[in-house]
């Protein structure tokens, strides 16, 4: 048997049906039993109907009176063996609904995952290209190259020194001889003394000798000047490379995602990282020959970068992925090419948080028994996993052919046995998030194929089902609903018939007292069978209503966390920015210069990070400095901004690590109507991570076009039959007022939701789901709260996801 899944985007589906008979294994022994039961009785009506018609014969020689009771005889054969027949269809129709829809959440689930990724590689690619912008990197690589040069042209002059020993030109003491020996030695690797504190200490030291002991030769007083400059250059180096380290740290404390950051000169040489335990063998290190520094040094422009998917890499102990992008003179974006940076995105990590999610997990909160999540590369190389035993990174992933060679945005689901367990394996591949195009990336998961058709029964407990919504409600299978009908339809004709046999039994009088029984019999029997079918198919729409609201909570989940994840980022760009270089001088030294500088620095961020609308910095007054949006400025100058509250909490915030976050409201920092999520960062004296607050920056996150976009990539996915009209996603903030929405006229932006408790007191984290009528409408809602995200604690909103019950 085999499912296939195509197209990107395109809803889940099973163009060749599997056929479930009874016997299919996948049947489970409750359904088994009840068609045993059912066909038993139904069986059972045959022998009666026999009897009824040899009784005509018998109490009757009226050929028109033999004929009537013949006649409703063969009516109740043909209404029975219909019921069988539909009794024989509806397992094999309820079962491929199911199969439909179990592996398209689990393909949403899997599509969704490899989603959460791209997101986060994006917000990495717009990471990589701004923060190389920064000047602390710049500085110290071309200080760095300036050093470099001035120890290589020490050596001449040294040489000279020795050359004249052996000569007999000058007399030099065995001090002078030995310190400058020791010197050439040094300097055979000149990294070494800028990097390594040893060789640095040991070089100042015979540098210092050195110069003490040519103090009585006038001839070399230029030479001991050159020496003494080099000294105070060297210290000076040692001071920049700790400020760019600085500057590095900075950018780890405020992006939590990262295991180090690397600056690297032309030469290939790591002069600055992030990660202090590694600093010391880093530093130094030579890793000219690998790929993504190759590419770096490649960059045309700014808006350019390189991302090398997992490999190894010199500067950790594990595989790396590494984003990387030229660094440029003067830390212009047309500036020559200087050295690159590369970051090594903590992949691992960020992949076993999304690999973990959306599964079933047992009593101990482990992913179930049989049931995994993995990424592949291009390749079909596993990269990360959620058993690292079983499926371990590094390895070919053991699927079919199939999963292995998707288009970009494809979807695949077939069954293959994994593990010696029969099991559905459901595969997305990347397309993209945005403008990021992806690594090729693919998302799998393989769940056990007895987990697509258990019945699970505390699904009774959940929902009552009236006749109403098996009868009319589009949420129950298409075909289940003409079932319950056409077996409605049969029931009521048999009950007719029977109480026409029973009348017409009555009419003979004693001649008829045979009759009677018979057709109650039939009535009776006819009953039960057609009562078990009715009940078995409450069970099978409890069983897809069951299926339907986990799938809102998984979605609401995903939504919400989707978010979270998203508003993270904001909450560590803001920490970031707001140290910036150019921003903290136009603040402390106020000139048109400056405040053009900082205004132009704000829109390369905004042209590297295009999910803000605006960001603006204001000084400690709250008067307007300059903002990324040039044709906002002069709206913009006309305010005072001291009496907003983004403002005012900003100026109180005690160091570079806090921010604050002001929730979904219009703003006068728009220049426009849309809502705004504004992020705001005290701008700090000499950008320091505590002290004076001298100013404030704020960013002005493009909130409704990305919530939008989220909110409509977690819908339910349709079935072919049906349509997904009329689902409505909305968010709600902490005070439960909708803050966006895919429907703003049913459930308009600013309208506060009253639900029931269990949807408007979830605590963080949870999920619930349920029947609500909303002005007059029933529908299936599906409600999740935030956990946040990493440190990032959320602003206590919730997802919401409603289905309308009825078409």
């Amino acid at each position: 048997m085999q499912l296939i899944i195509n197209g990107a985007g395109e809803t889940p589906s099973v163009p060749e049906k599997t056929k479930f008979s009874i016997f299919n294994p996948a049947i489970t022994y409750e359904h088994r039993e009840f068609y045993e039961t059912i066909m038993g009785r139904l069986q059972g009506v045959f022998p009666i109907c026999s009897q009824g018609e040899a009784a005509a014969v018998e109490i009757s020689e009226d050929e028109t009176e033999q004929q009537q009771v013949t006649d409703l005889m063969l009516q109740v054969e043909d209404f029975s063996h219909n019921l069988m027949e539909v009794t024989k269809n509806l397992f094999n129709q309820f079962y491929q609904e199911k199969e439909a829809l179990y592996t398209g959440i689990i393909s949403t689930i899997a599509s969704n995952k490899i989603n959460l990724i791209d997101r986060n590689l994006l917000e990495r690619t717009c990471d990589i290209r701004w923060w190389a912008m920064e000047t602390a990197f710049c500085d110290c690589i071309e200080f760095v190259s300036f050093i470099r040069s001035a120890l290589q042209a020490t050596v001449s002059p040294l040489q000279a020194l020795l050359q004249s020993m052996k000569t007999g030109e000058m007399a030099l003491t065995p001090i002078i001889r030995e310190a400058t020996q020791e010197m050439l030695t040094l300097l055979q690797s000149e990294s070494q003394i800028c990097f390594s504190q040893e060789a640095y200490q040991d070089f100042c030291f015979a540098s210092s000798a050195l110069r003490k002991a040519l103090v009585p030769m006038e001839e070399t007083s230029n030479f001991q000047e050159e020496l003494l400059a080099l000294d105070r250059g060297l210290k000076k180096l040692t001071t920049k490379i700790s400020f760019a380290c600085q500057r590095l740290e900075d950018i780890n404390n405020s992006y939590t995602l990262y295991r180090d950051l690397v600056i690297v000169d032309p030469e290939g040489t790591i002069i600055a990282n992030s990660n202090k335990a590694t600093r010391e063998k880093v530093l130094g290190l030579q890793i000219n020959q690998e790929k993504w520094f190759i590419e770096a040094l490649q960059s045309n422009s700014t808006n350019e970068y390189y991302a090398q998917d997992i490999t190894y890499s010199k500067v950790e102990q594990q595989n790396s992925l590494v984003y990387a992008t030229a660094i440029r003179s003067n830390s212009d974006e047309s500036g020559e090419v200087i050295g690159a940076m590369g970051v090594f995105f903590d992949f691992q990590g960020e992949a076993n948080l999304i690999l973990d999610d959306y599964m079933p997990k047992d009593e101990r909160q482990d992913i179930s028994e049989g049931f995994y999540s993995l990424f592949t590369n291009e390749k079909g190389v596993i990269i990360a996993s959620s058993d690292e035993i079983i499926l371990e990174p590094g390895s070919f992933a053991h699927i079919p052919r199939g999963h292995r060679n998707l288009s970009k945005g494809e979807k695949h689901a077939s069954y293959a046995v994994f593990e010696g367990t029969e099991s559905a394996i459901l595969t997305s591949k990347t397309e993209g998030y945005l403008d990021y195009e992806g690594l090729g990336w693919s998302s799998h998961i393989i769940i056990p194929k007895t987990a697509v058709f258990q019945n699970k029964m505390e699904a009774l407990e959940n929902f009552e089902v009236s006749s109403e919504i098996l009868k009319h409600s589009f949420l129950i299978p298409k075909i289940n609903r003409e079932t319950y009908l056409t077996v409605q339809e049969d029931k009521e004709s048999i009950q007719l018939i029977s109480l026409n046999g029973i009348v017409f039994a009555s009419k003979l009088g004693r001649r008829g007292a045979a009759l009677d029984p018979l057709f109650r019999q039939i009535t009776k029997t006819c009953s039960f069978a057609t009562g078990k079918i009715e009940e078995l198919l409450r069970e099978m729409a409890l069983g897809v209503l069951d299926l339907f609201s986990k799938a809102l909570e998984n979605l609401t989940k995903q939504a919400i966390d989707l978010i979270d994840r998203n508003l993270f980022e904001r909450s560590a760009d803001i920490r970031w920015w707001a140290t910036d270089q150019y921003f903290w001088e136009a603040l402390q030294s106020p000139s048109e210069k400056n405040f053009q500088a900082a205004a132009k620095r704000l829109r390369v961020i905004n042209s590297s990070y295009s999910m803000y609308r605006n960001l603006v910095l204001v000084d400690s007054n709250g008067d307007f400095v300059a903002c990324s949006r040039n044709e906002l400025r002069n709206e913009l100058k006309q305010r005072n901004y001291s009496g907003r509250t983004w403002f005012q909490e900003a100026m109180r915030l005690n160091s570079s690590g806090d921010y604050y976050v002001e929730d979904v409201s219009n703003s006068d920092l728009e220049g426009r109507k849309e809502m705004s999520l504004i992020y705001a960062g005290a701008v700090r004296k000499e950008g320091s991570r505590q002290g004076e607050v001298i100013g404030v920056l704020a960013i002005l996150f493009d909130w409704d076009q990305e919530a939008k976009l989220i909110l409509n990539s977690c819908l339910p996915q349709s079935r072919n039959e049906d349509s997904n009209e009329g689902i409505i996603a909305f968010y709600t903030n902490s005070q439960k007022v909708i803050i966006e929405t895919n429907d703003e006229k049913s459930f308009p932006l600013g309208t506060k939701i009253n639900l029931e408790e269990k949807f408007a007191n979830l605590q963080a984290g949870e999920s619930t789901s349920g029947f609500v009528t909303y002005k007059g409408t029933q529908y299936l809602l599906g409600s999740s709260k935030t956990k946040g995200y990493r440190e990032y604690p959320g602003l206590s909103w919730c997802a919401h996801i409603l289905r309308p019950v009825y078409s």
